[in-house]
């Protein structure tokens, strides 16, 4: 039995609506009886409004993706319920609602903006990398003006995962980006001014002063600067209400000053950033999520440089500098990059030390029969030809593989990867899938591991850090840019050269010949006194090396 709804509460329902006042809307709403009782202008209504209210959580978008769904179902006419229901899903983080309607409307309609965005954020969220390249390759390709709006940036990141994509075919599509935001930039020209700061004044831009890999890395930096010399300033993009944490309090007593971003318009910010007279100005975002790429793109400070939370070129004209070491970036390839290249000394990245490490066991194949690898890295990492080296190994030896998603679980997540697996002939049950954890566990489940393996060509970092500080060496695999030999950087600064593989062959052999128990025993009880003693938690040094940096490139 349809609900009838009076005037009054018509008029109601449309001023809660027009206000944005989401929350009291629904809450109406629910008070006039079932939902499945409601006319379906209205349920379109509740479930948009569970789209866009800002307290909405993931329960909120996926009940919103089901009655978008109901409706498009029986209606396929209803393209408001359609995009809709993309929408949602995307923000429920769920795939099999839209997924089957998505690829029926593409067979009827390639040519339909949002569904070939919807493709390819469904794909990128499942972990198919190469078809969100693919698809939103298709959306630029349509939409050619785009910039930050129509995945421009999200498509740029997505390049870093797939294998068969080089970096000059990154740095083409990359340095699109540049001529779009100069061909249909808004933003006034930066005007250079002569000023003189007391201290090198250095602002951090980021989405991440939270729990987040980029904390690992920034916050031994950040608290042992020489104060004296710098004034540090944090251009915080996070979510207020959402996401600040024990370690964003950290954040804000150790930066000069603080500014939160997030509710901040690109020419506002400008404006600001600009006011600020920063020297110089580091991007800890690159194209990940909570990035504020127009403000780079239009100049904000005097010198510009990217470091730590995406390695790879920003491909805009205001990029002045990107940090490297010499393993990442051979000379010969830095035109390949559009900011020049500085490198450290040693190594790019250094993590602050974790209290209370747990114990280092012994080798896990010393008491079990089988050998066991692991990687504790996001499943978006694990590329087609990562899974079939993989599947090569597990198939020809006696092993296992203990496999965590370090973005956290989603059941259509880990199954699309079990998927994966199962059409390379691997019997599942010699995969093992882990749920993510607390950090103190996060690193015990390293003790189940005798060898890391390394996802290519989107290498760990954050992980392989980890895994070295519990005594577990990281296989990984050569690359040919920056972010895919982040893994070599890591094993030559610490001498673990020989597990560094040239090619897929070699990555499969040494998989097999690691498979020593006596020689893995010996090395892993000695290895974490030699990783702590080394130039990857090396931070006084670091930080000394990223001061003098700072001051060099002034200078210049």
């Amino acid at each position: 039995m349809t609900i009838d709804l009076n005037r009054d509460q018509k008029i109601k329902l449309k001023r809660l609506f027009e206000q944005k006042n989401y929350s009291k809307f629904e809450s109406f709403v629910e008070k006039l009886g079932s939902l499945d009782d409601l006319p379906k202008f209205l349920l379109m209504g509740y479930a948009g409004s569970k789209v866009l209210n800002p307290n909405s959580k993931k329960d909120d978008y996926l009940k919103s993706t089901i009655i978008f769904e109901k409706i498009y179902s029986k209606d396929k006419s209803n393209l408001e319920a359609f995009y809709n229901l993309i929408l949602s899903s995307i923000k429920a983080e769920v795939a099999s609602y839209v997924l089957p309607h998505l690829n029926d409307k593409y067979r009827l309609k390639e040519k339909d903006l949002k569904v070939v965005e919807g493709l390819a954020r469904v794909h990128f969220f499942l972990g198919n990398l190469d078809l969100s390249v693919k698809f939103f390759k298709e959306l630029i390709s349509l939409n050619p003006s785009s910039t930050i709006d129509g995945g421009r940036l999200t498509y740029l990141a997505c390049m870093n995962y797939p294998s068969g994509i080089t970096q000059k075919d990154y740095f083409i599509e990359v340095s699109k980006l540049g001529e779009t935001f100069n061909k249909y930039s808004k933003f006034k020209e930066y005007q250079k001014k002569d000023f003189k700061n007391d201290k090198i004044k250095i602002g951090f831009l980021s989405g991440d002063f939270r729990q987040h890999s980029v904390n690992f890395f920034l916050k031994d930096v950040i608290s042992k600067i020489n104060k004296d010399e710098f004034h540090l300033v944090a251009l915080s993009n996070l979510e207020i209400n959402r996401h600040h944490e024990e370690i964003t309090g950290f954040y804000k007593k150790n930066f000069d000053e603080w500014f939160d971003i997030i509710d901040t318009k690109d020419e506002e910010l400008i404006t600001l950033v600009r006011s600020l007279n920063l020297d110089i100005l580091i991007d800890l975002n690159g194209f990940t999520y909570g990035n504020r790429v127009n403000i780079l793109a239009a100049r904000s400070a005097k010198v510009q440089i990217g470091w730590c939370g995406y390695n790879n070129s920003l491909g805009i004209d205001n990029m002045d500098y990107i940090i490297a070491d010499k393993n990442l970036i051979k000379k010969n390839e830095q035109s390949l990059y559009k900011e020049k290249i500085i490198y450290l000394p040693n190594i790019w990245n250094a993590m602050a030390k974790p209290e209370n490490l747990p114990k280092v066991n012994e080798l896990p194949y010393q008491t079990s029969k089988i050998f066991s690898f692991g990687s504790f890295n996001s499943f978006k990492k694990i590329s087609n030809d990562t899974v079939k080296v993989w599947s090569r190994i597990l198939n020809n030896s006696n092993s296992q593989l203990y496999l965590k998603n370090s973005q956290g679980y989603n059941k259509e997540v880990y199954e699309n990867l079990k998927s994966k697996f199962k059409k390379n002939g691997v019997d599942l049950n010699k995969i093992i899938f882990l749920k993510k954890s607390d950090i103190n566990i996060f690193l015990k489940d390293y003790n189940k591991i005798d060898i890391a393996l390394d996802t290519f060509p989107y290498t760990g970092v954050t992980t392989s850090f980890q895994s070295y500080l519990m005594g577990v060496p990281v296989l990984s695999l050569s690359g040919y840019n920056f972010n895919s030999r982040c893994g070599e950087s890591i094993n030559r600064n610490l001498g673990m050269d020989e597990f560094i593989a040239t090619d897929y062959e070699d990555y499969y052999n040494k998989s097999i010949f690691f498979q020593n128990k006596d020689k893995l025993s010996q090395l892993r009880l000695s290895l974490r006194e030699k990783v702590l003693n080394s130039t990857l938690f090396d931070t006084d040094n670091f930080t000394n090396d990223l001061s003098i940096l700072f001051k060099d490139v002034l200078n210049k």
